[in-house]
C-alpha cells in the first residue's frame, strides 16, 4: 500500500512538472493503464520535451513548463528524426528509443483524435526503428522449475537471516510462485487479486488484464488450488478476517504485496535455488516459463496460448513459437558426443 501511494505521488509530481497541454492526455488518455504504465509514459514525454526545449530553435526562450499546443503544432518528423538519432548517439538502444518514440505518438495521437487539437502526428513520418526479432526467450525448465519449488518448499540454501521467517512465508511464496508457472500471470494482475477474486470450486480466478479495461477468467490447476487453499486456511488459522476486497496476498503485518516485494522474493529463492540464473528470473520470466512450456504441451496451440497470456496481438504470443522451433533446430545434432 505504502509503495503504491508512493507512485501516485510521483506521477502528481510527473504530471505538474509538465505542460498544461499535455495534462488531459496524462489524466485521462491514460485512465486503461497500469500506474507504473502511466508513471513510464510521463517520464519518456518529459524527456522528450526536455530534449525540445534545448534543442529546438522555436523553443528556445520557453521553459519545458510553457510549452503550449501551438508550439507542439510546429514539431515535424524531421524534428522527431534529430531526437531519435540524439538518443542513439547518447547511447541509448533500440529497444529504448523505439519505446520512447512510441510514447510521444500515442500523445500526438491523443490530442488530434480525442482532443481535436493537433492535425497532424509528426512521429508518423519520422524514420523507423527496426527492432531485431527474436528467436529466444529466458526461462525456466521444467527441471529447474521443480528445484525453485522445492527451495520454496524446504528453505535449503536460503541464509540465516531468511531462514527465520521462511517458515511463516513459504505457503504464501509457494502459492504466489506456482501460479506464476501455472497460469503465466503477470506480477501486476497477480499482486491486485483480491479475496473475492478466486473460485476454489472453479478453479478460476478473475483478473484486469495490462494495459485495458479487460477483465478475464483465468483457470488454475488442482495443485495449485492446493497451495492457494493451504495458504488461505493459514491465514485463518492466523486470525485474519476477510472481506471480498481485502489482497488475496499479504505481508504477515496484512498489507497487500506488492510488486516489488514479489519480485524481491523471488529473487530471493532464485538465488538459492538457482544462482547462475539469479539475475536473469523475474516474474516476468516465470510467465515466459509457463508459455514455453504450455506451448509444447499443447501441441503448439498458439490460439489458445495468446487467450491464456491475455496478448491483444498473436504476434507477441509468436514470439514462444519462434524460440521453441529454434530451439528444435538447435538440437538437430543430438547425437553428437554420444
Amino acid at each position: 500500500m505504502q509503495d503504491k501511494k508512493m507512485d501516485s505521488q510521483k506521477y502528481i509530481e510527473l504530471i505538474n512538472a509538465l505542460p498544461e497541454c499535455c495534462r488531459s492526455y496524462l489524466m485521462t488518455g491514460l485512465s486503461e493503464n497500469t500506474l507504473t504504465t502511466k508513471i513510464a509514459y510521463a517520464r519518456d514525454i518529459k524527456y522528450f520535451l526536455e530534449f525540445a526545449v534545448n534543442y529546438y530553435p522555436y523553443f528556445s526562450e520557453k521553459d519545458i513548463k510553457d510549452i503550449t499546443m501551438d508550439d507542439l503544432e510546429k514539431i515535424t518528423a524531421e524534428d522527431i528524426n534529430v531526437y531519435l538519432f540524439t538518443m542513439k548517439d547518447l547511447g541509448l538502444g533500440e529497444k529504448t528509443r523505439a519505446r520512447k518514440k512510441s510514447a510521444i505518438s500515442a500523445m500526438f495521437n491523443y490530442m488530434i483524435n480525442a482532443q481535436r487539437k493537433l492535425t497532424y502526428n509528426p512521429v508518423s513520418g519520422s524514420t523507423k526503428i527496426r527492432l531485431p526479432e527474436k528467436d529466444f526467450v529466458v526461462y525456466l525448465t521444467m527441471e529447474e522449475q521443480e528445484k525453485l519449488l522445492n527451495t520454496v518448499r524446504s528453505g535449503v540454501g536460503l541464509t540465516d537471516g531468511q531462514l527465520k521467517y521462511h517458515a511463516n512465508l513459504k505457503k504464501r511464496d509457494l502459492a504466489i510462485i506456482f501460479l506464476f508457472l501455472d497460469t503465466g500471470l503477470r506480477v501486476s494482475e497477480l499482486a491486485s487479486i483480491n479475496v473475492k477474486d478466486f473460485s476454489m470450486d472453479d478453479y478460476t480466478v478473475v483478473v484486469q488484464r495490462k494495459g485495458r479495461n479487460k477483465i478475464q477468467m483465468i483457470y488454475f490447476s488442482d495443485e495449485s488450488a492446493e497451495y492457494l487453499t493451504d495458504y488461505l486456511n493459514e491465514r485463518k488459522a492466523r486470525g485474519d478476517l476477510f472481506h471480498g476486497d481485502d489482497p488475496f496476498f499479504v505481508t504477515l503485518e496484512g498489507n497487500r504485496l506488492s510488486v516489488r516485494e514479489i519480485q524481491s522474493m523471488l529473487k530471493k529463492y532464485v538465488a538459492a535455488a538457482l544462482p547462475e540464473k539469479a539475475h536473469s528470473i523475474s516474474p516476468h520470466k516465470l510467465r515466459s516459463s509457463f508459455a514455453m512450456e504450455f506451448y509444447r504441451s499443447s501441441d503448439k496451440d498458439i490460439l489458445t496460448l495468446q487467450k491464456r497470456m491475455g496478448h491483444k496481438s498473436i504476434l507477441t504470443t509468436n514470439i514462444y513459437a519462434k524460440a521453441a522451433e529454434a530451439e528444435v533446430k538447435e538440437s538437430r545434432n543430438w547425437r553428437k558426443g554420444n
